[in-house]
């Protein structure tokens, strides 16, 4: 009721004030709503008739007959839990090492870009001696060949004998892989 109370005060003050007749509508559209929400009011005609003062113009709302139902809960779906794992025979078709070939023999179209930034570092400090230009050189040279062969007895005539690298390196195998990559 209080609600009720509120918005006839409000509607009283917008009438007053000479309000705007949209604002006048949802103000009475809430008083409305308000009004067939409690129990006193069910009764009343359907017709309401809202006079604006001045005389100009007479709005007449049609209050719509709500029926009464009761509250409806939401309906929540009901997902299976799975228990099940998946079947061995999948799991023995695919290792770890298969999928890492896999993804590690992605084609690279440039090797300057395929290079991330954490392993040109390693690269220049492990197998250039820290000498960043000769890093770019080497690249460069290598993005410049056409076939795999060329680029890998450049690296073993050139970078390999220069820079003294060890074959068994890790750092050494992940830099024969970008340039395998780059060629694939």
């Amino acid at each position: 009721m209080e609600r009720v109370a509120a918005l006839v005060e409000k509607l009283t003050t917008q009438l007053a004030e000479k309000a705007d007749k949209s604002q006048l509508k949802q103000t009475a559209v809430q008083l409305l709503a308000a009004l067939s929400e409690t129990d006193q009011f069910n009764n009343l005609p359907n017709n309401v008739s809202v006079m604006i003062p001045g005389g100009e113009e007479v709005a007449e709302v049609r209050i719509p007959s709500l029926p009464k139902s009761e509250p409806v809960e939401p309906a929540v779906p009901v997902v299976p839990i799975v228990t099940e794992s998946i079947p061995k025979e999948i799991n023995a078709t695919i290792t770890n090492t298969e999928l890492k070939e896999k993804l590690a023999l992605d084609p690279i179209k440039d090797l300057k870009a395929g290079i991330g930034t954490n392993d040109k570092f390693q690269f220049i400090a492990s197998l250039f001696g820290g000498d960043d230009k000769a890093f770019d050189h080497a690249i460069k040279t290598i993005n410049g060949f056409k076939i795999y062969a060329e680029a890998q007895f450049w690296i073993k005539s050139n970078l390999r004998e220069q820079n003294k690298w060890d074959e068994t390196d890790e750092v050494v195998k992940a830099f024969d892989l970008l340039v395998k990559r780059r060629f694939a």
